[in-house]
């Protein structure tokens, strides 16, 4: 089953708007709900089959869903439905995002509860940085110490250019892929 020749834009943005706002942690579940069930766009098995693709794409599941789809209805029809599917979503996270620092201002309790939050981030980043770097000294031989000392001296300068300095995250991945990549040269090892 194909779906329509050409959807119009309107419904488009609407669904997609629809899954955007209801996907939490994975779109699977929402894109089939409104593209299968709701709008009846695809049998399962074509959506399956699109939905498969669409994960071994790079980017997002949803938006590549949104793009194909979309496609439908030319450029202009997958422009409105990756709008469509980012946009309420993205207004609505601005918008608690301003009542927490609203909020944060002018109230220690709420402020004690955002501290909180940010604290239990950083244990996850510092939890999931300890968890790569026993699983790469365990995955290195024994008899490379050297290839395990520049992986754990890429492991251990993530953490202090995040936490010590501060730097951006996709800044901060960007410098340790070129020193891993410059250290796995220099050793001879596949990145």
């Amino acid at each position: 089953m194909e779906p329509p020749a050409r959807l119009a834009l309107t419904d488009l943005a609407a669904a997609f708007a629809q899954i955007g706002l209801s996907s939490v942690g994975g779109a699977a579940g929402p894109l089939r709900h409104v593209i299968v069930k709701q709008r009846k766009w695809l049998d399962e098995a074509t959506f399956a089959e699109i939905f498969g693709m669409c994960q071994a794409l790079p980017g997002a599941t949803g938006a590549n869903m949104a793009v194909i789809l979309g496609r439908r209805s030319g450029l202009i029809g997958s422009i409105v439905a990756v709008v469509a599917l980012v946009t309420p979503s993205m207004l609505l996270a601005i918008a608690i995002a301003a009542f927490a620092t609203h909020a944060a201002a002018h109230s220690t309790r709420f402020a004690a509860g955002e501290t909180a939050v940010a604290a239990g981030a950083a244990g996850l980043f510092v939890a999931n940085g300890t968890r790569l770097a026993v699983t790469l000294w365990r995955a290195v031989a024994e008899g490379d110490r050297t290839y395990r000392a520049i992986r754990s001296a890429v492991i251990v300068a993530g953490v202090v250019l995040v936490a010590g300095f501060r730097l951006w995250i996709p800044a901060a991945v960007v410098v340790l892929v070129v020193a891993s990549i410059l250290a796995d040269r220099r050793t001879g090892k596949p990145s």
